[in-house]
């Protein structure tokens, strides 16, 4: 069997720098890492703001026991260098990819880098508008974007979405510009500012309500009252969604329940019957999911071609045969203890993802990169 960590990533030729402060910013770099371009963290030396970003390592906070720290900073290298120290111009002007949070920092860059390089900047509400220098996060990006109102229960106060989505989508997108940048620079030879609102994926994701409103289509707030019509409902053992979105899966799903009567009754094919009749409907599906199995609930549902899903928690996740069999999880380290982590979503046949390196401690290649990158700038001179 080939080794994966001894072939070359996709991108092992792509120098990155980063100099970001959030967690889109860190995830982006982060893809870079992860298909092989030499990824160098610069940080201070009160090091990156994810160091103190819980949760942490048996609940005790420390510059190397951040998870977030741990999975977003993987796959890279740490350099640390005082804010005004003039070799942080060396490293800009090494860099082809050069990943900033701020205006500020973006403007700097430009001074220094090199004519190729592509700057990438994840931000709460982006570069160039009245709102450039405004504080965000998580929680505005959700309101923002109108996830807030629609997620969580009817008649319930908005509720915001899981916890650093916007941060994970706006990285992967930015990422994604900005290999697409270095796909042009083929052709130019020049780089150019990739600029990602960390507001904006998420407003991807609700184009449908979006485009709705503008033909007078109002969505409403929340996702219906909870129930087995809107979301997971509890079984014996846990928690099991089933969806009822065709005749067939109703059909199916009922018979398995033993709810025979249901199953065969010709009015509750019709989705708009079922919703006028919920209440009592609902009352006789959830009793019956409350005796069974999650397990036998899927298999059984599966088996005839149900859409269905388990609501698994972490260490459900931990064990599942699938995600093995897919080489989702990898092994890595927090602060030298070996742990668990996922590997990329996306399969590549030839230059497949590796966990070439744990998250690096505060500063443990600043000689090294340096030198390096030293040497670079002046065989570039020369």
């Amino acid at each position: 069997m080939v080794d994966a960590a001894a072939l070359p990533g996709a991108l092992s030729d792509v120098r990155v720098l980063d100099l970001s402060t959030r967690l889109s910013g860190a995830f982006c770099a982060r893809l870079f890492g992860d298909h092989g371009a030499d990824v160098v963290l610069l940080e201070t030396p009160d090091g990156h703001a994810l160091r103190g970003e819980s949760p942490f390592l048996d609940g005790i906070a420390g510059a190397e026991r951040s998870l977030v720290h741990a999975y977003a900073n993987q796959n890279k290298r740490s350099v640390v260098l005082e804010p005004g120290d003039a070799r942080r111009r060396d490293l800009v002007f090494g860099a082809d990819v050069i990943v900033v949070s701020d205006r500020a920092t973006a403007e700097e860059v430009r001074k220094h880098a090199g004519a190729g390089a592509v700057i990438v900047a994840t931000t709460p509400y982006g570069l160039d508008t009245s709102m450039a220098d405004m504080p965000g996060n998580d929680l505005t990006a959700g309101a923002a974007s109108g996830w807030a109102l629609t997620n969580g229960d009817e008649d319930e106060p908005p509720l915001r979405p899981t916890l650093h989505q916007s941060a994970y989508l706006a990285g992967t997108m930015a990422y994604t510009g900005a290999v697409a940048a270095l796909v042009e620079r083929e052709s130019s030879g020049l780089g150019q500012t990739v600029d990602v609102c960390e507001l904006e994926p998420m407003l991807w994701m609700a184009a449908p309500g979006i485009l709705g409103a503008t033909q007078g289509n109002v969505f409403g707030a929340g996702r219906g009252r909870p129930g087995v019509f809107t979301g997971p409902v509890a079984t014996k053992d846990g928690y099991f969604s089933v969806t009822f979105s065709r005749p067939h899966f109703w059909t199916e799903a009922m018979r398995a329940l033993g709810l025979d009567d249901l199953a065969s009754d010709p009015r509750y094919l019709d989705r708009t019957v079922r919703q006028a009749e919920a209440e009592p409907l609902a009352a006789r599906i959830e009793g019956a999911l409350a005796e069974r199995d999650r397990w036998d609930l899927f298999h059984d549902m599966s088996r005839r071609r149900c859409t269905v899903g388990i609501v698994l928690d972490m260490s459900d996740l931990a064990e599942s045969e699938h995600l093995a069999a897919r080489w989702t999880t990898a092994q890595t380290q927090v602060d030298e203890r070996p742990a668990a982590t996922l590997s990329s979503p996306c399969q590549m046949t030839a230059t497949p993802w590796t966990m070439r390196s744990p998250a690096p401690r505060l500063g443990e290649h600043t000689d090294a990169v340096l030198t390096e990158w030293s040497a670079t700038r002046e065989g570039a001179r020369g």
